[in-house]
């Protein structure tokens, strides 16, 4: 099996190494300074040197088996159409993405897709969906330490059960990951969506780690009502969510003071995540007239910060 990992970030580093651990011949799409690195130095996972080719140019690498896209959403739109050269007629795409994809509703979501580039690079029924539970981050441009690597969660966009996901699961469960097929990955892509899209964004506004957001009682009614309206927003897409936001909130205070990405997102200056976070379900929540005023605050809110520091 031949695979591409676009993007050479903490995730896309650690899935390459996954999948070398399972006999797979990977190749890194990069970009900018930590193509030139990885080109000079080679990529390590932990204390493994990870064999892996790599290109700034998607042709340099041709078709593959299946195609594991771990960039940032904001730079989906742009990147999609060039990665043509690395699509055969029999390539799987596995979007590692953070928030609502593209394609969750069946239509191109405007908030993430604006112009529909993204749909029309990567056809639907390439797409496997995809959840992951992991925290990784990168100490070098060419060096990724893992966290905690929990599992992936794989699943048809359409639901049901499926030869490729079956497939792709024993691929990385050869590694020693845990890789689940799930019938209705959607339901699970809402759910995680749920306990992040509230705490992303404050966490960034605030400069604040998990645990002071929850420990203030105002926020934390705060985000419970918004947590409230994403699940009646899920509910309305056939993503219902049977926990309440209390429930949630108590497994996050378990991690203890992490940073959301988002706020990591904005300490760096990176262009952060906030359509796929916030817009996609504030999109669905207005075409199903469904009133979220709390998270069209948080939305608000986080847009101006971000324009301000021009992140996005």
């Amino acid at each position: 099996m031949r695979a591409c990992v676009v993007g050479a970030g903490a995730i896309g580093g650690w899935i390459a190494a996954t999948l070398a651990d399972a006999g797979v011949e990977v190749s890194l799409l990069a970009r900018g300074d930590t193509l030139d690195v990885l080109r000079e130095a080679g990529l390590c996972v932990g204390e493994r040197s990870i064999p892996a080719a790599v290109s700034g140019v998607p042709s340099d690498l041709g078709q593959q088996d299946a195609l594991f896209i771990t960039v940032k959403a904001p730079a989906l739109p742009a990147l999609a159409p060039q990665l043509a050269p690395l699509i055969g007629p029999h390539t799987l795409i596995v979007p590692m993405l953070n928030g609502v994809p593209w394609w969750f509703t069946g239509t191109p979501l405007r908030s993430v897709d604006p112009h529909g580039a993204i749909a029309h690079a990567l056809p639907l029924d390439r797409v496997i969906g995809c959840v992951v539970h992991a925290s990784c981050r990168r100490i070098a441009p060419n060096h990724v330490e893992v966290v905690h690597a929990d599992r992936l969660i794989l699943g048809e966009p359409r639901g049901g059960d499926s030869d490729r996901v079956r497939s792709l699961c024993d691929i990385f469960a050869r590694s020693g990951l845990r890789c689940d097929a799930e019938a209705d990955i959607r339901r699970v892509i809402w759910y995680k969506l749920w306990g992040n899209a509230t705490i992303n964004p404050l966490s960034a506004l605030t400069r604040s780690t998990a645990d002071k957001l929850l420990g203030d009682p105002t926020l934390r009614s705060f985000m419970a009502e918004a947590m409230d309206e994403l699940a009646a927003i899920g509910a309305a897409v056939g993503c219902p969510i049977a926990e309440s936001a209390e429930d949630r909130m108590a497994v996050t205070a378990r991690l203890g003071a992490f940073k959301s990405s988002m706020l990591q997102d904005v300490e760096a200056g990176r262009p952060i995540e906030l359509e796929a976070l916030v817009g996609a379900p504030l999109e669905i929540a207005r075409d199903a007239a469904i009133p979220a005023p709390q998270l069209e605050r948080i939305y608000a809110m986080t847009r101006l910060m971000a324009g301000n520091l021009a992140l996005l």
